[in-house]
C-alpha cells in the first residue's frame, strides 16, 4: 500500500510542472481590453493606439471592449468580476477607480480593493480660463476682481460631476468666491459661450481649449496640475499662485481584477511602458497637451493611491453629488 507521504510526493510531482508550464506559458490566450468609453472616445482613442502594440508585446490578439453606462458602474463592474487570471484589463479613470464611490450612485464592486493597477496610459491636467474682456490675466486678478465686486460668476464644463466640474466648484471653495457651474452636453459649447461672454469662465484641456486661446479669446489663468504644460509654458500651476494642494489631474490607468498574479501584473506593466513610449503614441500625447511618466509597478500604483486620495477629498470639500 502506497504511504500518504508517498502519495503526496507524487502529487506535487504532477502539479509543479503543470504550474511552471503554466505561468511560462502565459499569455495563452486573447486579452481583452474593458473600457467605459464609447467608441469614438479619448480613453477609446488611446486604447486602439496603444493596442497593436500591447499585441506586439504580449504575442496576443488584443481586444478592446468598450462598455459606457452608469457613470463608468457598468464597465467597472464587469472587469472587477472578470477571472483574474491576467487575460482581463480595465483601462479606467479617476472615475470608476474611486470618484464613482463618492457620488451617491450605487456601484457593486469597490473600486479600490476590486483592482490593481499595472500601468499607466495617459494624465492630464486641466485649465481655468477666463473671457478676454473681463480684463484678468493671473488668479489673484480675478480673485481680487470677484471680491470687490462681490460679483458671482458663471463657470462653464462638460456635465455634473465632471472634472471642469470639479475645478469650478473646488476654485471657488478655495479662493472664497462665489461661482455658478454651468453644466454643458460637452466642453465644445461651454468653451464656445466663454469665449463670446455668455459665461466668464470654463474648464477644459488643452486641446480643447488651444484655438480659443490661440485667437485671445479666452485667457488661461492656471494649470491644475504639478507642473507647467509644456505647450502652455508661461501659464502656471496652481500651485505657485498660492493655491497648493489643489492638483486635479486626470488620469487613464490599466488595471486588473485583484488576485491576479505578480508576474503577469509585471508582464503586463513591461508591455504598457514600450506601447506608452511608442512614438506614435507619445507623440499624440503630447500633441494633445497631455503627461505621462515612467514607473515601475509598485510607483504607479503608489502614484495612482495618491492622485485618487486628492479627487476623493475634493468630493468631500465641494459636495458635489451625481443625480440618482
Amino acid at each position: 500500500m502506497v504511504s500518504s507521504r508517498l502519495r503526496l510526493l507524487l502529487l506535487t510531482c504532477l502539479v509543479a510542472p503543470s504550474l511552471s508550464v503554466s505561468a511560462q506559458t502565459w499569455p495563452n490566450k486573447p486579452i481583452k481590453v474593458i473600457t467605459s468609453a464609447a467608441p469614438g472616445g479619448i480613453v477609446d482613442i488611446y486604447a486602439r493606439r496603444h493596442q497593436p502594440h500591447l499585441q506586439n508585446e504580449l504575442g496576443q490578439p488584443v481586444l478592446v471592449e468598450n462598455k459606457p453606462g452608469a457613470s463608468g458602474a457598468m464597465a467597472g463592474d464587469a472587469a472587477a468580476k472578470s477571472e483574474p487570471d491576467g487575460h482581463t484589463l480595465f483601462m479606467g479613470t479617476q472615475n470608476e477607480l474611486g470618484l464613482i464611490g463618492h457620488l451617491g450612485v450605487p456601484v457593486r464592486y469597490d473600486p479600490v480593493k476590486d483592482f490593481s493597477v499595472v500601468g499607466l496610459a495617459i494624465a492630464g491636467y486641466p485649465i481655468l480660463m477666463v473671457n478676454a474682456q473681463l480684463g484678468v490675466k493671473t488668479v489673484a486678478e480675478l480673485v481680487a476682481y470677484m471680491k470687490a465686486k462681490n460679483a458671482t460668476l458663471d463657470c462653464g464644463g462638460s456635465g455634473t460631476a465632471t472634472i471642469g466640474h470639479f475645478v469650478c466648484a473646488a476654485f471657488a471653495v478655495r479662493t472664497g468666491t462665489k461661482i455658478q457651474y454651468v453644466p454643458y452636453k460637452s466642453n465644445v459649447p461651454a468653451m464656445t459661450d466663454a469665449a463670446s461672454g455668455q459665461v466668464q469662465l470654463v474648464s477644459a484641456f488643452y486641446s480643447e481649449v488651444a484655438p480659443f486661446i490661440g485667437n485671445g479669446k479666452l485667457i488661461p489663468l492656471g494649470v491644475f496640475g504639478a507642473s507647467r504644460l509644456p505647450l502652455l509654458p508661461l501659464v502656471p500651476t496652481m500651485a505657485e499662485q498660492g493655491l497648493k494642494d489643489l492638483e486635479l489631474q486626470s488620469y487613464t490607468v490599466y488595471a486588473v481584477p485583484a488576485g491576479t498574479p505578480v508576474e503577469a501584473q509585471r508582464k503586463l506593466h513591461a508591455a504598457i511602458v514600450k506601447a506608452a513610449n511608442h512614438p506614435d503614441v507619445m507623440d499624440r500625447v503630447k500633441s494633445a497637451g497631455g503627461v505621462y511618466f515612467d514607473m515601475n509597478l509598485e510607483e504607479t500604483q503608489s502614484w495612482q493611491k495618491r492622485i485618487q486620495s486628492r479627487w476623493n477629498n475634493i468630493v468631500q470639500e465641494t459636495g458635489i453629488k451625481l443625480e440618482k
